[in-house]
């Protein structure tokens, strides 16, 4: 003879089903965020952040996320932004809204091209197969400089004016946290931090020895 459920059953099974779908703690999500300052406690704006699993762990399958593509602009001979991050394989598109000509170009082993931009133009994606840091210049002005960083890394941000960046949705795990910044002083390696996530969020706060900044253009360098 079939039983009718209590309800106590009844609250069980349900519970069950509710944990059943949530899956296991690792399947929560944490936020890091960065804060990137000089060796003398100023905040460092355009810090490329890059987060992975430590060697060994299995790295997550690509995304179309959003450092797949960067456009970089030019006006009033500023490159905008001065730094952009994509993964590998990823593109980049330069528009010139000034309303002079610009001589693009990049000499570094990582990526090497050149183009002339009429005012208005657009370029055509410029793919970036190789991870590595990549200086753009315009051969017209030498005072404008970018930066594209290309990583393997599945997650990577550049920091805000305030040296600020917060990376969401990390599983957890034992990751490695890299950190660069155009500016590093000669013969420096990128900063690394070992960095534990849980289902908590965590900061992370490094320090990087760079050189002074770039004086504005009309200064005698």
């Amino acid at each position: 003879m079939n039983r009718i459920p209590t309800p106590s059953l009844i609250a069980y099974l349900i519970g069950v089903a509710i944990l059943s779908c949530l899956g296991t703690p690792a399947a929560f999500a944490a936020t890091v965020t960065a804060t990137i300052t000089d060796d003398a406690g100023r905040p460092l704006a355009d810090a490329v952040v890059m987060l992975a699993p430590e060697p060994g762990t299995p790295m997550p399958a690509p995304e179309r996320s959003r450092i797949a593509t960067a456009t970089i602009d030019q006006t009033d001979e500023v490159f905008v932004p001065p730094v952009v991050v994509i993964r590998s394989g990823g593109t980049v598109v330069f528009r010139n809204s000034d309303g002079i000509r610009h001589h693009v170009y990049s000499f570094a082993p990582v990526r090497r091209f050149e183009m002339v931009q009429a005012p208005g133009e657009t370029s055509e994606p410029v793919r970036f197969d190789k991870p590595g840091a990549v200086a753009i210049g315009c051969n017209i002005h030498d005072h404008m400089i970018a930066h594209v960083f290309v990583t393997d890394a599945p997650w990577a941000i550049v920091t805000d004016a305030q040296g600020r960046a917060i990376l969401p949705e990390l599983p957890a795990g034992q990751f490695v946290a890299t950190v660069w910044h155009a500016r590093l002083r000669p013969r420096s390696e990128p900063v690394t931090r070992q960095i534990a996530l849980t289902a908590a969020n965590a900061s992370l706060a490094v320090s990087l020895s760079v050189l002074p900044p770039r004086r504005p253009r009309g200064h005698d360098y």
